[in-house]
């Protein structure tokens, strides 16, 4: 009975403190227990580990902060609905973080430089709002996220479409002018544990199944982009 009042105790003592806490920490606690919840995730169905490996463990600031994940559903987990994913993560950028990418990066670009490999996720399958810089192949390139189609609380244009009597709507939003982009880790190659078959759009020839990590990081705005996808 003792150590029941005891786990009460504790307990109680966990609530009232987490009560005291200020909504910005509790969002920054739920935000940091959402992607290292990811980091074991996301990914189940891939065979490639350790996707999510450069994002923080811990996020302190909420600073242009802005988070999206997007896991496929496929098998052997899922029906096969979207054999592609990503996750990614806009934050207040960090010194210690952007020396270690400096200094160790695979690939490097200028985003708004040309004949960049830019992969639109969604639209390899449906083809819905078509972007003409979108899923091309490049020689001696690494792909990079369309990052119009991330969140940067900049601002945003709305594009609707009607296909089949359905609407459709697709986001354009506004990014740093001066994002520069290091890709961490990227292979091209089918690495799903059980493939869809699904049906991918573009030019892309090698660069039509495969993965890409990341971050991008802008200066004049003091962010650092994390992201991870796979297709």
């Amino acid at each position: 009975m003792k150590n029941r009042h005891i786990i009460i105790l504790v307990l109680l003592i966990f609530s009232i403190n987490g009560c005291n806490l200020s909504p910005v920490k509790q969002h920054l606690i739920k935000v940091s227990a959402h992607i290292n919840a990811m980091k074991t995730k996301f990914g189940t169905d891939y065979l490639k580990p350790d996707l999510l490996s450069h994002f923080p463990n811990e996020i302190k600031d909420t600073t242009n902060l802005s988070l999206l994940s997007s896991p496929p559903t496929c098998p052997p987990s899922f029906e096969c609905r979207k054999q592609f994913g990503e996750v990614y993560l806009i934050t207040k950028r960090n010194t210690t973080t952007e020396k270690l990418i400096k200094d160790s990066y695979l690939y490097k670009t200028d985003y708004l430089s040309d004949s960049n490999i830019i992969i639109n996720l969604p639209e390899l399958k449906f083809n819905r709002f078509s972007i003409e810089k979108c899923n091309k192949e490049f020689d001696s390139k690494y792909p990079i996220p369309y990052f119009e189609s991330y969140d940067f609380n900049f601002g945003e244009k709305t594009f609707k479409k009607e296909i089949n009597g359905e609407i459709y709507v697709d986001y354009l939003h506004t990014i740093p002018k001066d994002l520069m982009v290091y890709v961490i880790k990227a292979e091209a190659g089918n690495f799903w544990k059980e493939d869809c078959q699904e049906i991918r759009q573009g030019s892309l020839n090698v660069w039509k199944n495969g993965y890409s990590k990341g971050i991008a990081m802008s200066e004049e705005k003091d962010l650092m982009v994390y992201w991870t996808m796979i297709w």
